[in-house]
């Protein structure tokens, strides 16, 4: 939640928008859990370069659904992509195989998924600022169960009538515009000149100009 909660943080604007580095609330803790473990074995802890890869990928795989899928169109809050994201790169930092990542991918799917009403009149409220890192926590957790053996859902997403796609998403199916690779960290922007949405900076810079 700390990560998010002053709001001084990058933005991804396509059909569904949100904030990448949300991811890194997940990533920053289970590369410290793993980077301690490690030590207290003798071994090396995690580099830099393993933990922004993770990164990297969190992003690529939020930003690349988001290009043509909107969530908010069907009354869901993006932090959704934040779980989904954060669930497969946390898998895969802990060691799971391909299937058990399936699996924990398949449980943030299957999951209930976050309203944005706490985004919007008449319910605007704090659960903004702490919803990402809500999301991403989870998707350690789910991780975890998965590493331990949970199950998953071969069609989570697809399955008639109680799949995401019928209950959530009014029967449509997801769209992709580009295979994964570094596009969204390369393109990502960021509101770092004030804690406000990001078509607002230009009009708030104006404000404390004048004022």
């Amino acid at each position: 939640a700390m990560i998010r909660w002053l709001d001084f943080n990058d933005t991804w604007l396509a059909a569904e928008w949100g904030h990448p580095s949300d991811n890194l609330g997940g990533i920053l803790a289970t590369a410290d859990w793993l980077s301690r473990n490690a030590v207290a074995s003798g071994k090396a802890p995690l580099t830099m370069k393993q933990v922004l890869t993770a990164m990297i990928k969190a992003h690529e795989i939020q930003g690349c659904i988001a290009l043509e899928n909107s969530f908010n169109r069907v009354g869901l809050d993006h932090v959704l992509l934040v779980k989904v994201a954060s669930t497969a790169v946390v898998a895969e930092m802990l060691g799971l195989t391909r299937d058990e990542i399936l699996n924990a991918v398949s449980l943030a799917w299957v999951d209930g998924q976050s309203l944005r009403t706490y985004r919007h009149a008449p319910n605007t409220g704090t659960r903004k600022s702490w919803a990402a890192g809500d999301a991403t926590s989870r998707a350690v957790r789910l991780a975890l169960m998965a590493k331990t053996g949970e199950m998953g859902y071969p069609s989570a997403l697809t399955a008639p009538v109680w799949g995401f796609y019928d209950v959530s998403f009014k029967g449509e199916s997801f769209r992709f515009q580009r295979p994964y690779g570094s596009y969204v960290m390369e393109n990502v922007l960021f509101k770092i000149s004030f804690p406000a949405e990001f078509h607002s900076q230009t009009a708030v810079e104006a404000a404390m100009t004048l004022y």
